[in-house]
C-alpha cells in the first residue's frame, strides 16, 4: 500500500539540498511571496500568535531580557504609535495603572521632602540641570531626579533629590549616579 506521508518524508530528505540551493538563490522572490502572503493573512496570523501567547504564557517570564530589549526598540522605531495609544482608553488606563504602582511604591518609602527643601535644592543648583548644567526656563522645566530612583529602593528625601531638566531625568531613566554632579556623566552611572 502506498503511503503518502512517508512518500513526501523521505522525498524531502533526498532533496535537502536542492531546496537549500533553490531558497538561496530565490530570496528577493521568496521575500516578496512571504511579505505578500502576511499582508493576505493578517488575520490568521493575529489570531495564531493571540491564541499561542494564550497556551504558552511562561514563555515571557522565561525570556524577560529579550522582550525588554525588544520592547525598547519598538518604542525607539515607532514613537507615534505610543502617542496614539495613550489617547485611546485602553492606554490611559494602562497609564494610570503605572501611576498607580509607582503611588503605592511611594507609600513604602521615606517621604520627607518639603516643598521648602525642594526650593533649597533648587537653588543649591543655582536652577540649573545637576546633570548638563542647563538653566531651567518657562519651556524647559525642572523635574525631581531620585538619585537612588524609587524602583531601586531610594527614597523622597532632600539626600536623594536633585533638580534636573526633563531629557536628562528620562535619559537617566532607573540607573543610579554615583556622584551627584560631574562633567564625565557617561562615565558616572551605574547600570542595575
Amino acid at each position: 500500500m502506498f503511503d503518502k506521508k512517508e512518500y513526501n518524508k523521505q522525498w524531502r530528505q533526498d532533496h535537502l539540498e536542492y531546496a537549500k540551493q533553490w531558497r538561496l538563490g530565490n530570496k528577493k522572490e521568496r521575500a516578496k511571496y512571504q511579505k505578500q502572503w502576511r499582508i493576505d493573512h493578517k488575520k490568521e496570523i493575529t489570531e495564531y500568535i493571540k491564541q499561542w501567547r494564550k497556551d504558552h504564557p511562561e514563555y515571557k517570564k522565561q525570556h524577560p531580557e529579550y522582550f525588554k530589549k525588544y520592547s525598547k526598540q519598538y518604542r525607539l522605531d515607532h514613537p507615534e504609535y505610543y502617542k496614539q495609544y495613550r489617547k485611546t482608553p485602553e492606554g490611559k488606563a494602562t497609564s494610570q495603572r503605572g501611576n498607580t504602582k509607582r503611588r503605592v511604591r511611594e507609600g513604602n518609602i521615606i517621604n520627607t521632602l518639603t516643598s521648602q527643601e525642594w526650593i533649597d535644592i533648587l537653588k543649591e543648583y543655582k536652577f540649573k540641570c545637576a546633570y548638563c548644567g542647563k538653566e531651567f526656563t518657562l519651556f524647559d522645566r525642572e523635574t525631581k531626579d531620585h538619585v537612588i530612583p524609587i524602583s531601586k529602593g531610594g527614597d523622597n528625601t532632600k539626600e536623594n533629590v536633585v533638580p534636573a531638566c526633563r531629557s536628562c531625568n528620562s535619559k537617566k531613566g532607573t540607573k543610579i549616579y554615583k556622584k551627584k554632579l560631574y562633567p564625565n556623566i557617561e562615565e558616572d552611572f551605574i547600570k542595575c
